[in-house]
């Protein structure tokens, strides 16, 4: 267990100018790029000037405070948003969605799940303020709930999606796999952080002890965030899988049939994960297990109201299928 990855002396004004420079100049080649493939729009220097802005805020922050410490749980969750973001933007290519706009969709998402993912934490520990510096630069990314950042995200990127006039389902068939995987990494960020462990388990061949976690050592107990972290990965697999032909059918099944999953997923780790001592009397159903069956709900009453429009538009699968014909017969 690694919950801290490296600790640094904040940087000199000078490196911070640097820093910002070389940005500057990273952002300048990407516009340049957009300008050259003729999809350049007015949104992309909103996302940029967005960025360099955050950037200058968070470099500054980090100068007054005086040092850099890098988070196993914070590293992991960037991992994962950087792997989502990839992922969805190679999907988006078959579904007639500006591969672009599926990069300026992640920002949006992940500035929502944040917030969403720390109210949702908030909503189950009234006695935590909103910014806890403190908890943030000892601890990284702590104190987030799943399903928050999940409902936030949804609920920022519906908007960018309407704002950018997108297909709202085929971009969040786009947008499925890519959560997938970027949860399986962020467990992985739980795994080094010590926290979200198990049930006690003492006579498990493969327990586990996380004798530095956040809140007290713990012994003996099931790796709940590896099997967190496997079925993600396995969810990843099905929906990659499914996210070729004509995935499903009907643009939308995709995502619905994550939030499926993903309801599956939580209630069985629910099931071998430490109770919440937030709610010390609901130890067989948990708080997390009733949003699960709503995720669940949701996603089999929506799989056949969503409206009759192809996943893949018809061009595109023939262009698709035609591709994989072709490296086949290389393939020979």
């Amino acid at each position: 267990m690694m919950p801290q990855l490296v600790n640094f002396p904040a940087p000199s004004w000078l490196i911070v100018l640097a820093l910002l420079v070389l940005l500057t100049i990273g952002l300048g080649v990407w516009l340049f790029w957009l300008r050259q493939r003729h999809c350049l729009t007015h949104d992309h220097f909103y996302t940029a000037m967005t960025i360099l802005l955050l950037t200058g805020i968070i470099l500054v922050i980090v100068k007054y405070i005086g040092h850099v410490r890098v988070n196993s749980y914070g590293a992991m969750l960037m991992v994962g948003f950087i792997a989502g973001t990839i992922t969805a933007m190679r999907l988006a290519r078959y579904r007639d969605i500006p591969g672009e706009r599926l990069l300026d969709l992640g920002l949006f998402i992940l500035v929502g799940a944040v917030i969403g993912a720390r109210l949702g934490f908030i909503a189950q520990n009234p006695h935590i303020p909103f910014i806890d510096l403190h908890q943030v630069m000892n601890t990284g990314m702590g104190g987030l709930s799943f399903h928050g950042g999940l409902i936030g995200g949804c609920l920022t990127g519906g908007c960018y999606i309407a704002l950018a006039h997108l297909n709202l389902w085929r971009t969040t068939d786009c947008v499925a796999p890519g959560i997938a995987i970027g949860y399986a990494i962020t467990r992985i960020g739980c795994f080094l952080n010590g926290c979200c462990y198990g049930k006690f388990a003492p006579t498990l061949p493969w327990r586990m002890s996380f004798p530095q976690a956040p809140d007290g050592a713990v012994y003996d107990v099931h790796p709940t965030q590896l099997y967190a972290s496997l079925m993600g990965f396995a969810m990843f697999g099905i929906l990659l899988l499914l996210s070729r032909g004509k995935s499903l059918g009907r643009a939308g099944r995709l995502f619905l049939l994550f939030l499926m999953m993903e309801g599956v997923e939580r209630i069985v780790m629910e099931i071998f994960r430490a109770p919440d001592p937030n709610y010390p009397h609901m130890q067989l159903i948990t708080p997390a297990m009733y949003f699960c069956v709503v995720l669940i709900a949701c996603g089999i009453i929506g799989w056949n109201l969503l409206p009759k429009r192809a996943a893949i538009p018809a061009m595109k699968h023939h262009h698709h299928h035609a591709h994989e014909t072709e490296g086949e017969d290389e393939d020979v």
